[in-house]
């Protein structure tokens, strides 16, 4: 008889903790690996483990396949981040390249070479991140709430030693130029992150602005930065050797409509600070108008 209380209580605490366990996994069910919550995590963790590459391949697939969900939204600003990372990366290792071949006669053939591979890099992403603020721009609404949602990159900004060797003419070996690269992407990608968070040059509070969660963007400060990336990016296609005047054009263009669109969206939500970067924006664009104008 004993034995038989002891039975029962017995299962009656494993029924217990199995009815605990059951409304446990209710309260926290498992997230689908097929569902666009789940892959924007993926992408998350790829940009927190310094992948990349394999953050901007599953954006791309989230934008494909949950078109109109949040996290398409999200990876759409996501992705607009890191190609901005990664072009800035390419296009300081190609100048890095081209410094040291203007400084070397040994090694100048190899030099300028490894430079426009970085500076067809350079293109492929600077082409990706036209297209990205193309359909940004097309579909923006000012009441459409946009946020930046990611990790910060756990490796941080790293000085970059084989750059200043590039620069002084010396030729690295395929090691060190890997390590070279994979440390200028990963600097690029945090000073990217760094000025779409608002957080100018300050990694520490961008770091802390993440760790708050997804950062709600304001409008006409991320605006400004697209145009100022695009500016930046238009130099690329007017390079001797890339001389391609339909981007170049194009890149100027789309430039111009960010500034005009964040110079519209601060008359009716003022901002000191950004209404200056706004118009210095606009006043290179003319100032680079009128100097084509000159040359043609």
């Amino acid at each position: 008889m004993k034995n038989f209380f002891l039975s029962s209580r017995i299962i009656s605490c494993l029924m217990l903790i199995l009815l605990l366990a059951n409304s446990s996994c209710s309260q926290n069910p498992k997230i689908s690996k097929n569902s666009a919550e789940y892959q924007y995590s993926e992408a998350k963790k790829a940009m927190s483990d310094v992948k990349f590459e394999k953050a901007i391949i599953l954006t791309g697939e989230i934008i494909n396949k949950f078109a109109n969900s949040e996290f398409a939204d999200r990876a759409r600003i996501l992705r607009i981040v890191l190609l901005a990372g990664l072009n800035e990366g390419h296009a300081n290792m190609a100048e890095a390249y081209i410094s040291g071949f203007e400084k070397s006669i040994k090694n100048a053939g190899a030099l300028r070479s490894n430079a426009f591979d970085y500076y067809r890099k350079q293109k492929n992403e600077a082409l990706g991140f036209y297209e990205a603020c193309d359909f940004f721009l097309k579909n923006f609404s000012d009441q459409t709430p946009y946020v930046l949602d990611c990790e910060f990159p756990s490796k941080d900004f790293t000085p970059n030693r084989t750059l200043d060797e590039i620069r002084g003419g010396t030729l690295p070996d395929s090691e060190h130029r890997k390590t070279a690269e994979e440390v200028e992407l990963c600097n690029g990608v945090i000073s990217s992150l760094t000025g779409f968070l608002g957080a100018g040059g300050d990694r520490a509070r961008a770091r802390r602005l993440l760790e708050g969660g997804p950062k709600p963007l304001d409008h006409a400060e991320f605006i400004v930065m697209l145009g100022r990336t695009l500016l930046d990016d238009q130099k690329l296609f007017g390079r001797t050797g890339l001389n391609e005047i339909q981007n170049y054009r194009q890149f100027y263009q789309k430039s111009s409509e960010c500034a005009e669109l964040a110079l519209k969206i601060l008359k009716d939500k003022p901002n000191k600070e950004t209404q200056s970067l706004a118009e210095q924006l606009k006043t290179e664009l003319e100032a680079l108008e009128k100097k084509q104008a000159k040359t043609s």
